[in-house]
């Protein structure tokens, strides 16, 4: 009666483990077909998308931020035609943009975003670059607008100072642009809307501190300088 028993029991426990059983990796296949889909909105076509954060509208807010903001590098245009030798507005204009031509490129670092934040090796990429932007706008911006203004409005009262003026004056600009460019992105986000409009903000403010610097430590042109 015992070896009945014995292998009756044998029987179940091999004829359990040869039974198919469910494996692990089919457990989120089926409970993700299971979950249920959000359906889009009455009365939308069958090309329906959602809305996209770059889609996002900005608030009241922002717009008033951008455009305050903006205001500033026009008034440091305006600023350097009273602090240098040179009362000419469409030449500290001219100027400006000479500087901004000139730190546009090594500027775009300044804005550099990773596409996959959070990782570590894109962290120190993005340090790299920010990095890279900072040494590298203030002399190439102060370059442009000193070079026209030595070339094409007069020469300065003093070339080497107007240079180191400009400069000193690019590299503050460069500070406030990458501030300046960081408050606007969080005022905004999650929108990236105006993303252009915030990097030209940020780069006229390099423009228009080189000029501000050039202006004031160059003393604006010579005053007799010889005619031809």
């Amino acid at each position: 009666m015992s070896r009945h028993l014995v292998l009756s029991s044998i029987w179940l426990l091999v004829g359990a483990g040869l039974m198919p059983q469910a494996s692990r990796a089919d457990v989120p296949l089926r409970a993700s077909r299971l979950e249920p889909t959000t359906p889009p909105p009455l009365g939308a076509s069958s090309t329906y998308q959602p809305t996209r954060p770059e889609d996002a509208p900005l608030s009241t807010g922002a717009w008033v931020a951008h455009g305050g903001i903006a205001l500033l590098p026009l008034g440091g245009i305006w600023g350097a035609t009273r602090v240098g030798g040179d009362t000419r507005l469409g030449a500290t204009s001219a100027q400006t943009a000479a500087g901004m031509l000139g730190g546009y490129l090594p500027s775009r670092l300044l804005f550099f975003r990773p596409a996959t934040p959070g990782s570590g090796r894109w962290m120190d990429l993005e340090v790299a670059a920010v990095g890279g932007g900072l040494l590298l706008t203030p002399p190439l911006a102060a370059l442009g607008t000193w070079g026209l203004g030595e070339l094409a409005f007069g020469r300065g009262e003093d070339r080497a100072d107007a240079y180191l003026g400009a400069l000193a004056g690019a590299a503050a600009g460069t500070l406030l642009a990458a501030a300046v460019d960081g408050l606007l992105t969080k005022l905004s986000e999650p929108s990236t809307r105006l993303q252009a409009v915030r990097q030209l903000i940020a780069l006229a403010f390099v423009g228009s501190g080189a000029t501000l610097g050039y202006q004031w430590a160059g003393g604006g042109p010579r005053s007799h300088q010889p005619t031809r």
